[in-house]
């Protein structure tokens, strides 16, 4: 006989996965700040809920890479140093590179539809000033480019690391003086894919990657 679920285990799931949505986007924001211990009981003060969905949040949130457990000490948001996020950026040029090259070789009209189709997802954040909400799609932009690249192990490989990735593009995509600028370069890449010009778009996807970069270096020194 299969195990009924309990209307408390569901509600207190929903509860943790709002909380970890919460706590997610004050992050990407930067008003928790990397390197910040996060208090359970303050957050289940703060937020008006009992300690355990917090608990729960949390450990979502570690095993997304954004929060780190350290024993007998709390859990704090990660910290990228100027090292690591060196490191991501040789990891990104690496797979998406590689990516952009894969992906035009067997790539057709529909996958590129589908892509242009994440990308006004990204104008469309952008424009309403949406910057978790640009991330995530953004994020979801480069996913697709990694799964057309049709490479299963590619795709395990880049989805191991979401967490620390969307803090590179949290911390990158803050440096964008005009927003906007997030989707024209996606529409760039993408012509240049439509195109079959195969060394413009591998040129494409490295400045995009590196774009706010330098400054979100600065930032940790």
């Amino acid at each position: 006989m299969q195990k009924q679920i309990q209307p408390q285990t569901l509600e207190r799931a929903s509860t943790s996965k709002r909380v970890a949505g919460y706590l997610r986007e004050r992050i990407e924001q930067g008003t928790i700040e990397p390197g910040e211990r996060l208090n359970e009981l303050a957050l289940a003060g703060e937020l008006g809920v009992s300690r355990s969905p917090i608990r729960e949040a949390l450990a979502q949130l570690a095993g997304e890479g954004l929060v780190r457990v350290v024993p007998y000490k709390g859990t704090f948001v990660t910290a990228l140093s100027a090292e690591r996020l060196q490191d991501l950026l040789d990891f990104r040029l690496a797979l998406e590179q590689f990516a952009v090259r894969r992906s035009l070789e067997h790539a057709g009209p529909d996958e590129f539809q589908h892509f242009e189709t994440l990308v006004d997802r990204i104008e469309a954040c952008a424009k309403s000033a949406d910057l978790v909400a640009a991330v995530d799609a953004d994020l979801a932009t480069h996913e697709y480019l990694i799964a057309m690249a049709g490479n299963a192990l590619l795709g395990e490989t880049y989805r191991s690391m979401l967490g620390e990735l969307r803090l590179y593009i949290a911390q990158t995509s803050r440096h964008y003086e005009n927003a906007a600028d997030l989707a024209t370069e996606h529409r760039a890449l993408l012509a240049a894919m439509r195109a079959g010009k195969t060394e413009d778009a591998v040129a494409l996807i490295a400045a995009h990657i590196t774009h706010g970069f330098n400054r979100a270096i600065e930032e940790t020194k």
